[in-house]
């Protein structure tokens, strides 16, 4: 009772809205409970089981654990080391061509890592192309590179990954007001002792941000590791369930890595809920560009280099891969069948993430008590189970509960809607947070019902977002290839899963023609959202 009040002065409605939101948002709790919980619940319960370890150990677990870790850290390590430099450059300083540099630095978003790990192989493998040229340079066949193996996994994961650092650190840089590191300047600081003792400091929350998706996503990533042959928590799942069919080791394994993954969630929200990192000011400007004087195209270079090794280089290698025209034309007729299958599921995913996540927002924000809080977090347990994981879990249910659904493509969808929803759900819910709320009174005070005033007054308002949200889970599901390598049914195979197949195979042709399709059919709507986004439509 204590709550309702105040609700009713933020929101003044009537009842039956009330009552339409709540039991909307009740019957979605409900409904989102069912279809991310019982997976999890049950895939803890195969984990606990007496006698589930079979050929695992303690210490292969604390292995397996020591070397995710590490290999998360380093590559986030190695993301920040990118990501920083590149930033501070294109914000605050008078780079030649930023504004080029700017754009091409979240190029690598549209790459997924596993498409970034086969350029590589294909370049600094054992019987990659500078291997081949050293030899024929030098006349010794020795082996010059190797990129397989636990550096060859912190390279491509930190190179494909660090624009979630660059995206967060420079919008930072953007809303920092200038005018105190200019006073931390005229106090007698240098160059670094401003960077060291102010910039970094304010910049730290975005940091650790960036840092956490990155460190995240190197957590959950199985598609270049199983690649680049690393033994991590990921590809050690896989190779227990389809090499081993041990279904008790896989879910131990998926179990602990579910616990790996919430102690680092806990961690870095106990670390950042310690400190304040408000900037007390009167005044916002831009600052003005830092001049790099003799130091403008060693800068340049040091730009060129990491969008060389994280745009240019794979895509080049891609390209040489392809070959001419023709050939890439053949591997589209050859392949067309499962083109087809990533369009319709990545369609059909992004539709009802749209729809569903537009409901959610609506009734989480008008809902009473602790039901829409309920109902978010709920969202958010999805987007944070790795894709190894959540496909395990699902063949653990569905097979034994729901076997009629099981080896459908109607299971993809519902993965992929467990994985991208918050992704829909969070933009949707910040376009609801801009509209007045006096427009929805007025609706109903003209006798409109709740469904006619989320129909005619809400959904056109939030038109452009609605778009824009459909989009972004329409990339994540074109490239998703974890939770689709186990799920996917006989012959029913995705573009992601097809470059993995045919990198494995040693088909490079064909991987290279599908890998540029897949990046072209991910960076073109990408590249809409953010005009979007530029014009300020979403």
């Amino acid at each position: 009772m204590t709550q309702a009040a105040p609700m009713t002065l933020a929101r003044p409605a009537p009842a039956a809205s009330g009552w339409f939101a709540q039991a909307g948002a009740i019957a979605l709790l409900a409904g989102v409970g069912l279809l991310i919980l019982p997976p999890l619940l049950y895939l803890a319960s195969s984990a606990i089981q007496a006698g589930t370890l079979g050929t695992l150990s303690i210490g292969s677990l604390a292995g397996l654990a020591l070397t995710t870790l590490a290999l998360a850290a380093l590559a986030t390590v190695w993301a920040m080391l990118l990501a920083l430099p590149l930033a501070w450059l294109v914000v605050r300083t008078d780079l030649p061509f930023r504004n080029v540099c700017r754009w091409l630095a979240v190029v690598p978003l549209a790459i997924p890592s596993y498409i970034g790990a086969m350029a590589y192989i294909a370049l600094l493998g054992p019987v990659g192309s500078l291997n081949a040229w050293l030899a024929a340079l030098t006349g010794s066949h020795q082996q010059w590179m190797n990129i397989y193996g636990f550096w060859g996994g912190v390279f491509v994961l930190g190179l494909f990954t660090y624009p979630y650092i660059f995206l967060l650190a420079s919008a930072a840089l953007e809303a920092t007001n200038p005018s105190v590191e200019e006073t931390a300047r005229s106090l007698g600081e240098g160059p670094l002792g401003v960077l060291r003792r102010v910039t970094l400091p304010m910049l730290r929350p975005s940091i650790m941000a960036g840092g956490l998706l990155v460190f995240l996503y190197a957590l959950s990533d199985f598609g270049s590791l199983s690649l680049l042959r690393v033994h991590v928590f990921t590809t050690a799942i896989y190779h227990q369930l389809n090499t081993r069919f041990d279904q008790a080791a896989a879910a131990m394994l998926s179990f602990v890595l579910v616990l790996l993954t919430l102690a680092v969630l806990v961690g870095q929200h106990a670390l950042l809920s310690r400190r304040s990192y408000v900037t007390i000011t009167g005044t916002a400007r831009v600052a003005r560009p830092v001049p790099l004087g003799r130091w403008r195209w060693p800068a340049v270079l040091l730009a060129g280099g990491i969008l060389g090794l994280s745009v240019f280089v794979p895509l080049g290698v891609l390209i040489a891969q392809t070959g001419t025209a023709g050939q890439f034309l053949d591997v589209l007729g050859e392949q067309w069948s499962f083109i087809k299958n990533s369009l319709a599921l990545a369609g059909a995913a992004a539709t009802l993430a749209m729809i569903v996540g537009f409901l959610i927002a609506f009734s989480a924000k008008r809902a009473t008590g602790n039901t829409g809080a309920a109902l978010l977090g709920t969202i958010q347990m999805g987007y944070a189970i790795p894709g190894t994981v959540l496909g395990l879990s699902l063949i653990l249910l569905y097979n034994t509960y729901l076997p009629w659904l099981y080896g459908t493509a109607g299971v993809l969808v519902l993965a992929y809607l467990i994985r991208f929803l918050t992704q829909s759900v969070q933009g949707i819910d910040a376009a609801l947070a801009g509209i007045n709320p006096h427009l929805e009174e007025a609706a109903r005070s003209l006798a409109a019902s709740p469904g006619a005033v989320l129909r005619r007054v809400l959904a056109p308002l939030v038109r452009p977002t609605l778009f824009a949200v459909w989009t972004l889970v329409f990339i994540s599901a074109m490239k998703e290839l974890d939770a689709t390598l186990l799920l996917r049914p006989a012959g029913f195979d995705t573009l992601p899963v097809r470059v993995y197949i045919h990198t494995v195979e040693a088909e490079y042709g064909k991987a290279g023609a599908l890998a540029l399709l897949l990046i072209a059919f991910t960076a073109l709507p990408w590249l809409v959202v953010t005009r979007l986004r530029d014009k300020k439509l979403v």
